[in-house]
Protein backbone atom coordinates (compact mmCIF):
# COMPACT_ATOMS: atom_id res chain seq x y z
CA UNK A 1 0.00 0.00 0.00
CA UNK A 2 1.30 3.41 -0.95
CA UNK A 3 1.41 5.45 2.33
CA UNK A 4 2.81 8.61 0.73
CA UNK A 5 0.14 11.23 0.05
CA UNK A 6 0.26 13.47 -2.99
CA UNK A 7 0.28 16.98 -1.48
CA UNK A 8 -0.35 18.61 -4.80
CA UNK A 9 -3.70 16.87 -5.10
CA UNK A 10 -5.07 17.48 -1.59
CA UNK A 11 -2.90 20.30 -0.13
CA UNK A 12 -5.59 22.96 -0.68
CA UNK A 13 -8.11 20.97 1.29
CA UNK A 14 -5.61 20.38 4.18
CA UNK A 15 -4.51 24.03 4.55
CA UNK A 16 -8.01 25.58 4.53
CA UNK A 17 -9.16 24.11 7.87
CA UNK A 18 -5.87 25.16 9.49
CA UNK A 19 -6.34 28.77 8.31
CA UNK A 20 -10.00 28.73 9.35
CA UNK A 21 -9.11 27.50 12.88
CA UNK A 22 -6.53 30.26 13.26
CA UNK A 23 -9.13 32.90 12.39
CA UNK A 24 -11.62 31.42 14.86
CA UNK A 25 -9.03 31.40 17.65
CA UNK A 26 -8.11 35.02 16.87
CA UNK A 27 -11.75 36.12 16.95
CA UNK A 28 -12.32 34.28 20.25
CA UNK A 29 -9.27 35.94 21.75
CA UNK A 30 -10.47 39.37 20.60
CA UNK A 31 -13.90 38.71 22.10
CA UNK A 32 -12.38 37.58 25.40
CA UNK A 33 -10.12 40.66 25.62
CA UNK A 34 -13.05 42.93 24.81
CA UNK A 35 -15.18 41.39 27.55
CA UNK A 36 -12.26 41.57 30.01
CA UNK A 37 -11.68 45.24 29.17
CA UNK A 38 -15.39 45.99 29.56
CA UNK A 39 -15.49 44.26 32.97
CA UNK A 40 -12.45 46.15 34.23
CA UNK A 41 -13.88 49.43 32.93
CA UNK A 42 -17.21 48.80 34.65
CA UNK A 43 -15.43 47.89 37.90
CA UNK A 44 -13.36 51.08 37.81
CA UNK A 45 -16.43 53.18 37.03
CA UNK A 46 -18.38 51.56 39.87
CA UNK A 47 -15.51 52.21 42.30
CA UNK A 48 -15.19 55.80 41.16
CA UNK A 49 -18.96 56.26 41.28
CA UNK A 50 -19.00 55.03 44.89
CA UNK A 51 -16.21 57.44 45.80
CA UNK A 52 -18.09 60.24 44.06
CA UNK A 53 -21.26 59.40 45.96
CA UNK A 54 -19.39 59.42 49.29
CA UNK A 55 -17.92 62.88 48.72
CA UNK A 56 -21.35 64.30 47.78
CA UNK A 57 -22.82 63.29 51.13
CA UNK A 58 -22.71 65.36 54.32
CA UNK A 59 -22.86 63.13 57.39
CA UNK A 60 -24.09 64.54 60.73
CA UNK A 61 -24.89 63.28 64.21
CA UNK A 62 -28.19 64.78 65.43
CA UNK A 63 -30.93 64.17 67.96
CA UNK A 64 -34.71 64.37 67.63
CA UNK A 65 -37.60 64.37 70.08
CA UNK A 66 -41.23 63.45 69.48
CA UNK A 67 -44.01 64.09 72.01
CA UNK A 68 -46.30 61.10 72.69
CA UNK A 69 -49.97 61.98 72.09
CA UNK A 70 -52.76 59.52 72.94
CA UNK A 71 -50.15 56.82 73.74
CA UNK A 72 -49.13 56.69 70.07
CA UNK A 73 -45.43 55.85 70.47
CA UNK A 74 -44.92 55.01 66.77
CA UNK A 75 -46.12 58.46 65.66
CA UNK A 76 -43.91 60.14 68.27
CA UNK A 77 -40.93 58.16 67.00
CA UNK A 78 -41.60 59.29 63.43
CA UNK A 79 -41.81 62.89 64.65
CA UNK A 80 -38.46 62.47 66.42
CA UNK A 81 -36.87 61.18 63.21
CA UNK A 82 -38.34 64.06 61.20
CA UNK A 83 -36.98 66.56 63.71
CA UNK A 84 -33.52 64.99 63.38
CA UNK A 85 -33.76 65.32 59.58
CA UNK A 86 -34.63 69.00 59.99
CA UNK A 87 -31.66 69.59 62.30
CA UNK A 88 -29.28 67.95 59.81
CA UNK A 89 -30.54 70.10 56.92
CA UNK A 90 -30.43 73.26 59.05
CA UNK A 91 -26.86 72.48 60.06
CA UNK A 92 -25.82 72.05 56.44
CA UNK A 93 -27.48 75.31 55.38
CA UNK A 94 -25.90 77.28 58.23
CA UNK A 95 -22.45 76.05 57.25
CA UNK A 96 -23.14 76.58 53.56
CA UNK A 97 -24.73 80.05 53.80
CA UNK A 98 -23.56 81.38 57.15
CA UNK A 99 -25.80 82.67 59.91
CA UNK A 100 -26.40 85.98 58.14
CA UNK A 101 -27.28 84.22 54.88
CA UNK A 102 -29.80 82.06 56.76
CA UNK A 103 -31.32 85.11 58.46
CA UNK A 104 -31.60 87.15 55.26
CA UNK A 105 -33.31 84.31 53.34
CA UNK A 106 -35.03 82.37 56.12
CA UNK A 107 -38.58 82.50 54.71
CA UNK A 108 -37.49 81.40 51.23
CA UNK A 109 -35.34 78.59 52.65
CA UNK A 110 -38.21 77.44 54.86
CA UNK A 111 -40.63 77.31 51.93
CA UNK A 112 -38.29 75.66 49.42
CA UNK A 113 -36.10 73.37 51.56
CA UNK A 114 -36.90 73.14 55.28
CA UNK A 115 -40.55 72.22 54.71
CA UNK A 116 -39.58 69.16 52.60
CA UNK A 117 -36.47 67.77 54.28
CA UNK A 118 -37.10 64.05 53.67
CA UNK A 119 -36.19 64.19 49.97
CA UNK A 120 -32.80 65.76 50.85
CA UNK A 121 -31.77 62.84 53.06
CA UNK A 122 -29.64 60.14 51.43
CA UNK A 123 -30.04 57.66 54.28
CA UNK A 124 -29.90 57.48 58.06
CA UNK A 125 -29.10 55.20 60.97
CA UNK A 126 -30.65 55.30 64.44
CA UNK A 127 -27.69 54.94 66.80
CA UNK A 128 -29.68 54.97 70.02
CA UNK A 129 -33.19 55.72 71.22
CA UNK A 130 -35.29 55.69 74.36
CA UNK A 131 -38.81 56.67 75.40
CA UNK A 132 -40.54 57.90 78.53
CA UNK A 133 -44.22 58.38 79.29
CA UNK A 134 -44.01 61.79 77.63
CA UNK A 135 -41.71 61.56 74.62
CA UNK A 136 -39.43 59.50 72.34
CA UNK A 137 -35.85 60.64 71.79
CA UNK A 138 -33.48 59.37 69.07
CA UNK A 139 -29.77 59.82 68.36
CA UNK A 140 -29.15 59.44 64.62
CA UNK A 141 -26.46 59.47 61.99
CA UNK A 142 -28.03 61.34 59.05
CA UNK A 143 -26.46 61.59 55.60
CA UNK A 144 -27.53 64.72 53.74
CA UNK A 145 -27.43 64.64 49.94
CA UNK A 146 -25.39 67.73 49.12
CA UNK A 147 -25.93 67.36 45.36
CA UNK A 148 -29.71 67.74 45.68
CA UNK A 149 -29.42 70.68 48.07
CA UNK A 150 -26.87 72.45 45.88
CA UNK A 151 -29.24 72.13 42.92
CA UNK A 152 -32.05 73.63 44.98
CA UNK A 153 -29.85 76.51 46.12
CA UNK A 154 -28.70 77.09 42.54
CA UNK A 155 -32.32 77.17 41.40
CA UNK A 156 -33.03 79.71 44.13
CA UNK A 157 -30.22 81.89 42.69
CA UNK A 158 -27.90 81.51 45.65
CA UNK A 159 -24.30 82.21 44.72
CA UNK A 160 -21.36 80.69 46.54
CA UNK A 161 -21.11 82.53 49.84
CA UNK A 162 -17.69 82.71 51.43
CA UNK A 163 -17.96 81.66 55.05
CA UNK A 164 -15.22 81.06 57.57
CA UNK A 165 -15.36 77.39 58.46
CA UNK A 166 -13.02 75.64 60.86
CA UNK A 167 -12.49 71.98 59.97
CA UNK A 168 -11.87 69.76 63.00
CA UNK A 169 -10.66 66.16 63.23
CA UNK A 170 -11.09 63.97 66.32
CA UNK A 171 -8.23 61.72 67.41
CA UNK A 172 -9.74 60.66 70.72
CA UNK A 173 -9.67 57.19 72.25
CA UNK A 174 -12.39 55.70 74.45
CA UNK A 175 -11.83 53.19 77.24
CA UNK A 176 -14.65 51.53 79.13
CA UNK A 177 -14.09 49.80 82.46
CA UNK A 178 -12.80 46.25 81.90
CA UNK A 179 -12.15 46.78 78.16
CA UNK A 180 -9.26 47.89 75.98
CA UNK A 181 -9.11 51.39 74.55
CA UNK A 182 -10.82 51.94 71.19
CA UNK A 183 -9.13 54.24 68.67
CA UNK A 184 -9.86 54.38 64.92
CA UNK A 185 -6.43 55.54 63.69
CA UNK A 186 -4.74 52.28 64.73
CA UNK A 187 -6.34 50.64 61.67
CA UNK A 188 -7.67 53.57 59.60
CA UNK A 189 -8.74 51.44 56.63
CA UNK A 190 -11.19 49.56 58.87
CA UNK A 191 -14.43 51.58 58.88
CA UNK A 192 -15.41 51.35 62.55
CA UNK A 193 -18.51 53.02 63.96
CA UNK A 194 -18.25 56.25 65.95
CA UNK A 195 -17.72 55.95 69.70
CA UNK A 196 -19.85 57.77 72.28
CA UNK A 197 -16.98 60.19 72.78
CA UNK A 198 -16.84 61.06 69.08
CA UNK A 199 -20.62 61.38 68.88
CA UNK A 200 -20.89 63.86 71.75
CA UNK A 201 -17.84 65.82 70.56
CA UNK A 202 -19.31 66.02 67.06
CA UNK A 203 -22.56 67.43 68.42
CA UNK A 204 -20.77 70.00 70.58
CA UNK A 205 -18.55 71.26 67.76
CA UNK A 206 -21.18 71.20 65.00
CA UNK A 207 -23.58 73.15 67.19
CA UNK A 208 -21.02 75.98 67.30
CA UNK A 209 -20.40 76.06 63.55
CA UNK A 210 -17.39 73.78 63.16
CA UNK A 211 -17.18 71.37 60.24
CA UNK A 212 -16.38 67.89 61.59
CA UNK A 213 -14.26 65.86 59.18
CA UNK A 214 -15.70 62.45 58.39
CA UNK A 215 -12.86 60.03 59.09
CA UNK A 216 -14.53 57.36 56.93
CA UNK A 217 -13.34 59.38 53.90
CA UNK A 218 -9.81 58.15 54.63
CA UNK A 219 -8.79 56.20 51.55
CA UNK A 220 -6.77 52.96 51.94
CA UNK A 221 -4.62 54.34 49.13
CA UNK A 222 -3.57 57.30 51.28
CA UNK A 223 -0.28 56.83 53.11
CA UNK A 224 0.53 57.18 56.82
CA UNK A 225 3.69 56.33 58.74
CA UNK A 226 4.15 54.19 61.86
CA UNK A 227 4.07 57.15 64.27
CA UNK A 228 0.48 57.91 63.19
CA UNK A 229 -0.84 54.49 64.28
CA UNK A 230 -0.02 54.59 68.01
CA UNK A 231 -2.70 54.87 70.70
CA UNK A 232 -0.94 57.85 72.27
CA UNK A 233 -0.10 60.31 69.52
CA UNK A 234 2.60 62.94 69.65
CA UNK A 235 1.67 66.44 68.58
CA UNK A 236 3.68 65.92 65.40
CA UNK A 237 1.80 62.72 64.52
CA UNK A 238 -1.54 64.42 65.20
CA UNK A 239 -0.56 67.28 62.88
CA UNK A 240 0.28 64.73 60.16
CA UNK A 241 -3.26 63.33 60.46
CA UNK A 242 -4.65 66.85 60.30
CA UNK A 243 -2.75 67.59 57.10
CA UNK A 244 -3.69 64.25 55.55
CA UNK A 245 -7.42 64.84 56.11
CA UNK A 246 -7.33 68.64 55.55
CA UNK A 247 -8.20 69.72 59.09
CA UNK A 248 -7.39 73.09 60.66
CA UNK A 249 -7.79 71.79 64.22
CA UNK A 250 -7.22 68.31 65.65
CA UNK A 251 -8.62 67.26 69.01
CA UNK A 252 -6.35 64.70 70.66
CA UNK A 253 -6.90 62.84 73.91
CA UNK A 254 -8.72 60.11 75.78
CA UNK A 255 -12.01 59.39 77.51
CA UNK A 256 -12.49 56.92 80.37
CA UNK A 257 -16.01 55.64 81.07
CA UNK A 258 -17.16 53.81 84.19
CA UNK A 259 -20.78 52.94 83.39
CA UNK A 260 -23.24 55.84 83.05
CA UNK A 261 -22.41 57.35 86.41
CA UNK A 262 -18.71 58.23 86.13
CA UNK A 263 -16.44 59.42 83.33
CA UNK A 264 -13.41 61.61 82.71
CA UNK A 265 -11.84 63.19 79.62
CA UNK A 266 -8.57 64.85 78.78
CA UNK A 267 -8.45 66.58 75.39
CA UNK A 268 -6.15 69.09 73.77
CA UNK A 269 -6.72 71.12 70.61
CA UNK A 270 -3.80 71.50 68.20
CA UNK A 271 -3.56 73.96 65.31
CA UNK A 272 -2.44 72.03 62.25
CA UNK A 273 -0.82 75.00 60.52
CA UNK A 274 1.93 75.39 63.15
CA UNK A 275 1.46 72.51 65.62
CA UNK A 276 0.70 74.74 68.62
CA UNK A 277 -1.59 73.57 71.42
CA UNK A 278 -4.37 76.18 71.69
CA UNK A 279 -6.49 74.56 74.42
CA UNK A 280 -6.28 71.61 76.80
CA UNK A 281 -8.10 70.56 79.93
CA UNK A 282 -9.27 67.65 82.10
CA UNK A 283 -12.92 67.24 83.02
CA UNK A 284 -14.61 64.55 85.12
CA UNK A 285 -18.19 63.84 86.20
CA UNK A 286 -19.67 61.54 88.83
CA UNK A 287 -23.47 61.21 89.01
CA UNK A 288 -25.83 60.10 91.71
CA UNK A 289 -26.95 56.47 91.59
CA UNK A 290 -30.64 57.32 91.01
CA UNK A 291 -30.24 58.67 87.45
CA UNK A 292 -33.08 58.00 84.99
CA UNK A 293 -33.13 57.28 81.24
CA UNK A 294 -33.78 60.90 80.28
CA UNK A 295 -30.79 62.18 82.30
CA UNK A 296 -27.49 62.83 80.55
CA UNK A 297 -24.71 60.31 81.06
CA UNK A 298 -21.48 61.19 82.84
CA UNK A 299 -19.44 61.08 79.61
CA UNK A 300 -21.87 63.44 77.88
CA UNK A 301 -21.68 65.91 80.77
CA UNK A 302 -17.88 65.71 80.94
CA UNK A 303 -17.56 66.41 77.22
CA UNK A 304 -20.13 69.20 77.39
CA UNK A 305 -18.20 70.84 80.23
CA UNK A 306 -14.94 70.63 78.30
CA UNK A 307 -16.52 71.97 75.12
CA UNK A 308 -18.28 74.88 76.86
CA UNK A 309 -14.97 76.07 78.30
CA UNK A 310 -12.63 75.35 75.38
CA UNK A 311 -14.48 75.85 72.07
CA UNK A 312 -14.74 79.64 72.27
CA UNK A 313 -10.99 79.84 72.84
CA UNK A 314 -10.34 77.47 69.91
CA UNK A 315 -12.44 79.68 67.62
CA UNK A 316 -10.62 82.80 68.81
CA UNK A 317 -7.17 81.35 68.13
CA UNK A 318 -8.09 79.66 64.84
CA UNK A 319 -9.98 82.59 63.32
CA UNK A 320 -6.97 84.75 62.34
CA UNK A 321 -5.48 81.80 60.50
CA UNK A 322 -8.71 81.39 58.56
CA UNK A 323 -8.98 85.09 57.68
CA UNK A 324 -5.40 85.17 56.36
CA UNK A 325 -6.19 82.51 53.76
CA UNK A 326 -7.95 82.79 50.42
CA UNK A 327 -10.29 80.12 49.14
CA UNK A 328 -10.06 79.32 45.43
CA UNK A 329 -11.73 76.66 43.30
CA UNK A 330 -9.70 74.39 41.01
CA UNK A 331 -11.63 72.43 38.39
CA UNK A 332 -9.74 69.39 37.08
CA UNK A 333 -10.79 67.94 33.71
CA UNK A 334 -9.63 64.82 31.89
CA UNK A 335 -9.27 62.52 34.92
CA UNK A 336 -9.00 58.86 34.03
CA UNK A 337 -9.33 57.28 37.47
CA UNK A 338 -9.84 57.94 41.16
CA UNK A 339 -6.16 57.10 41.75
CA UNK A 340 -5.16 59.91 39.38
CA UNK A 341 -7.31 62.35 41.35
CA UNK A 342 -5.82 61.24 44.69
CA UNK A 343 -2.31 61.60 43.26
CA UNK A 344 -3.06 65.15 42.11
CA UNK A 345 -4.57 66.05 45.49
CA UNK A 346 -1.43 64.76 47.24
CA UNK A 347 0.72 66.61 44.68
CA UNK A 348 -0.92 69.91 45.67
CA UNK A 349 -0.70 69.30 49.42
CA UNK A 350 2.92 68.09 49.36
CA UNK A 351 4.66 70.45 46.96
CA UNK A 352 3.13 73.88 47.61
CA UNK A 353 3.67 75.25 51.12
CA UNK A 354 1.17 78.08 50.57
CA UNK A 355 -1.66 75.52 50.26
CA UNK A 356 -3.18 74.84 53.68
CA UNK A 357 -6.02 72.48 52.76
CA UNK A 358 -7.52 70.71 49.74
CA UNK A 359 -11.15 69.58 50.02
CA UNK A 360 -13.33 67.80 47.44
CA UNK A 361 -16.42 69.74 46.45
CA UNK A 362 -17.61 67.72 43.48
CA UNK A 363 -16.47 64.57 41.69
CA UNK A 364 -17.71 63.28 38.37
CA UNK A 365 -16.56 60.48 36.08
CA UNK A 366 -13.80 62.45 34.36
CA UNK A 367 -13.60 65.69 36.31
CA UNK A 368 -13.40 67.07 39.83
CA UNK A 369 -13.75 70.36 41.66
CA UNK A 370 -11.67 71.07 44.77
CA UNK A 371 -11.68 73.93 47.23
CA UNK A 372 -8.16 75.08 48.09
CA UNK A 373 -7.23 77.35 50.98
CA UNK A 374 -4.06 79.19 50.02
CA UNK A 375 -1.86 82.03 51.14
CA UNK A 376 -1.81 84.21 48.06
CA UNK A 377 -4.01 84.57 45.00
CA UNK A 378 -5.29 82.36 42.23
CA UNK A 379 -2.89 83.67 39.59
CA UNK A 380 0.20 83.10 41.72
CA UNK A 381 -0.78 79.51 42.52
CA UNK A 382 -1.61 78.75 38.88
CA UNK A 383 1.83 79.98 37.77
CA UNK A 384 3.60 77.87 40.40
CA UNK A 385 1.67 74.74 39.46
CA UNK A 386 2.24 75.32 35.75
CA UNK A 387 5.99 75.87 36.21
CA UNK A 388 6.58 73.05 38.68
CA UNK A 389 9.52 71.01 37.32
CA UNK A 390 8.31 67.50 38.27
CA UNK A 391 4.77 67.11 37.01
CA UNK A 392 2.69 64.01 37.56
CA UNK A 393 1.24 64.29 34.05
CA UNK A 394 0.89 66.73 31.20
CA UNK A 395 -1.69 69.49 31.69
CA UNK A 396 -2.58 73.07 30.83
CA UNK A 397 -4.36 75.81 32.79
CA UNK A 398 -7.13 78.02 31.46
CA UNK A 399 -10.20 79.98 32.60
CA UNK A 400 -8.06 81.80 35.16
CA UNK A 401 -9.89 84.27 37.43
CA UNK A 402 -9.70 85.59 40.98
CA UNK A 403 -12.01 82.77 42.08
CA UNK A 404 -9.85 79.97 40.65
CA UNK A 405 -8.93 78.20 37.42
CA UNK A 406 -9.42 75.06 35.33
CA UNK A 407 -6.66 72.48 34.93
CA UNK A 408 -7.03 70.29 31.83
CA UNK A 409 -5.09 67.04 31.74
CA UNK A 410 -3.63 66.33 28.31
Amino acid sequence: MNLIKNTKDIGGRDRLPCFFNTIVRYLCLCLFLSLLSLSINLFVKDSLAQAIQDTMIDERIVTGTGIIVNENVALARNKAISQAFLKAIEGFLIQRLGSQGMADNFQLLDEEILSTTKEDIQDYQIISEFSTDRYVKVLMKVRVNKAILEKKLEKMKFSEIDTIQIYVLFLVSEKKEGSSAIYWWGDPANQTSLTQTELFLSQAFENTGFRVINRSFFSPQESCDESMLHLTLTNEAAVKWGKLLSAQIVIVGEANIYGRSEASVFFKAIKVIDGTVVAQAYRGRTLESNITDDDQSAIELAISSWANDMISHIIETAQPTQEALNQIIITIKGLRSLREFLNFKEFLKTNFSEIKSVLERRLEKDSAKVSVEVKGDSKGLAEKILNYPHRLFSFEINELSEQGFTLVIG
